[in-house]
């Protein structure tokens, strides 16, 4: 089941999407409240890492680790994690297309135990979160290449 799913064009090779989205010092420019993306223990992007996302919530800053899924590159990447009684389950899919590349985002958000009674907010709020998120990936990547370098 999936609770949401987002999709934009964007003018780029789905080999250079990829290699935008994958470049964690990137990551705040395009993935709302996040100032950090790392590999735990170093090393590239891989299926079975644990990714460490440092992200300011309300005006605290929060870590949470995920485990990367799935990596097929150029096409796809999936974080799974468990924090507070939610799992969630996270895809981004890229298929090239006449204008360059179709990203699919999708979320599955689960409740554990007394976390269902605050299920119906919680989703909103993650809605919310990520509803901008490839909009802003499609800002950032199609900058012209002297802001990219900034």
């Amino acid at each position: 089941m999936r609770t949401f799913t987002y999709v934009e064009q964007i003018d780029r090779s789905p080999d250079e999407v990829f290699a935008f989205m994958m470049d964690f010092t990137k990551a705040s420019r395009w993935r709302n409240l996040v100032r950090r993306v790392e590999i735990v223990g170093g090393g590239p992007p891989r299926e079975g890492a644990q990714v460490q996302v440092t992200f300011d919530v309300q005006g605290q800053t929060k870590q949470v680790i995920s485990t990367m899924w799935v990596y097929a590159p150029p096409r796809r990447v999936g974080y799974r994690n468990t924090d507070v009684g939610i799992t969630g389950t996270f895809e981004y899919k890229l298929e090239p297309s006449d204008r360059g590349t179709r990203v699919m985002f999708s979320a599955d958000v689960r409740p554990h135990g007394f976390m269902w009674l605050v299920f119906p907010f919680l989703l909103r709020q993650h809605r919310a979160r990520y509803r901008d998120q490839l909009a802003n990936l499609k800002r950032a990547i199609e900058e012209p290449a002297s802001l990219l370098q900034a």
